[in-house]
């Protein structure tokens, strides 16, 4: 795949990947966490603001790999 639609194909894809993880850790914080200790919501939703990171860079390392020799 060339530059150019790899790096239109990642940034809709990151753009949803990230909407979706979004709703999915608030819908998880909201059910699971509820009734705990908001030290540990804390946490959770610290990490949670973090754990998106590692998939997007992924994506973004993905979207880079054409540029490579050009």
């Amino acid at each position: 795949m060339t530059r150019n639609p790899r790096r239109l194909f990642g940034s809709v894809a990151l753009v949803a990947f990230v909407l979706i993880y979004i709703a999915v850790a608030m819908v998880v914080g909201a059910i699971w966490f509820m009734d705990v200790n908001p030290l540990i919501q804390l946490g959770y939703f610290a990490l949670a603001g973090i754990a998106w990171t590692v998939p997007a860079a992924a994506i973004i390392k993905w979207m880079r790999r054409g540029d490579r020799g050009v």
